[in-house]
């Protein structure tokens, strides 16, 4: 999204897009806000359907403007100056549209009854804070969220105070403060990772429901809510799935993902590969099943997959070749 509004700046630009009354570049800015998050789609259409129930039961009434108005700012604890701050695009709107003023005196009208039923829909998609890397971002309950280039954060609306949820685009390193009675909650998408302190890294790229998460240090929980799977991560271990591999895949013995730095220590072959696997986005296979008997004690740091190979296949008394492009075999 290119701008932040208000939550009553952001309402009536949707009730101008609802009632036909925005310009180009109105429905342009609404539009392109629908693409940023599904839930921007619900509340669209939750607030369209109560304009079209106030519609179905539309009586005629005495306008009273000011009346209408201060009951509003009533209800939503407002002052008058803070309730009309609406965005530049809506403050341009040529007077000759007289009756855009009666339109939105109706829904007002509408918004009063609205309000008793979930004014909190409005309000809860705007985030308290928006970070935008690279940068650190130090949020308020200590934790701390290193952001790579073109990645954001947004911290949920009563964070550290009643909730500890963050959403994030993009990389980030977090190092989480801890606090047991308040768990601190990363959403990426329909996946969620949820953690009570901690040091873990984050790849998600919306795109392709690309995720990958490593934990250098703690534990965490990584929760698919629409396959309704979980997996409990500890030190070393790394996560990943995406839209071509949905399910979940976890490779262990990782000391730091971002320099290939892996330790194992009298490890089954087969974890060894699959941690491979994993790091360097391969396929090794295995011609003599044989040496999946072994164990492999040996440390990596940052070697290139072909120096890995070769390493492996001089511990296990054994041979290798590049078989296509990103798939190997030991023999």
């Amino acid at each position: 999204m290119t701008s932040s509004y208000s939550d009553e700046a952001l309402y009536t630009l949707l009730c101008k897009y609802l009632l036909n009354e925005a310009d180009m570049e109105e429905r342009a800015w609404v539009e392109a806000w629908l693409q940023d998050d599904t839930g921007n789609a619900r509340l669209l259409a939750s607030l369209g359907k109560v304009l079209q129930t106030a519609a179905d039961q539309a009586v005629t009434v005495p306008v009273e403007t000011d009346h209408s108005w201060q009951q509003l700012y009533a209800k939503m604890n407002v002052t008058p100056q803070r309730a009309y701050a609406v965005p530049k695009q809506v403050q341009k709107v040529p007077a000759r549209k007289s009756g855009f003023i009666y339109t939105l005196l109706k829904v007002a009208a509408v918004l009063l009854i609205a309000l008793g039923a979930g004014w909190w829909f409005l309000t809860g998609k705007q985030p308290s804070a928006v970070f935008a890397g690279p940068t650190t971002a130090q949020l308020p309950d200590g934790s701390s969220v290193q952001l790579m280039t073109d990645s954001r954060l947004e911290l949920a609306k009563g964070y550290n105070n009643s909730n500890r949820t963050v959403s994030l685009q993009g990389v980030a390193t977090f190092d989480v403060a801890g606090n047991a009675g308040q768990p601190f909650v990363v959403l990426l998408g329909h996946t969620e990772i949820k953690v009570l302190g901690t040091r873990f890294t984050v790849h998600y790229m919306p795109g392709r429901q690309a995720v990958s998460v490593h934990v250098a240090s703690g534990k965490v929980m990584v929760i698919d809510h629409d396959k309704a799977d979980s997996v409990v991560l500890t030190q070393g271990m790394l996560l990943r799935h995406d839209s071509l591999r949905p399910a979940f895949r976890i490779a262990t013995h990782i000391a730091d993902i971002e320099k290939k730095s892996l330790a194992f220590h009298d490890t089954p072959l087969e974890e060894v590969l699959q941690t491979i696997t994993e790091v360097y986005d391969v396929k090794v296979e295995l011609e003599n099943t044989a040496l999946l008997k072994l164990t492999v004690s040996t440390t990596f740091n940052g070697e290139s997959i072909d120096e890995v190979m070769n390493a492996l296949a001089m511990t296990l008394n054994a041979s290798w070749e590049k078989t296509s492009e990103r798939q190997y075999k030991l023999k």
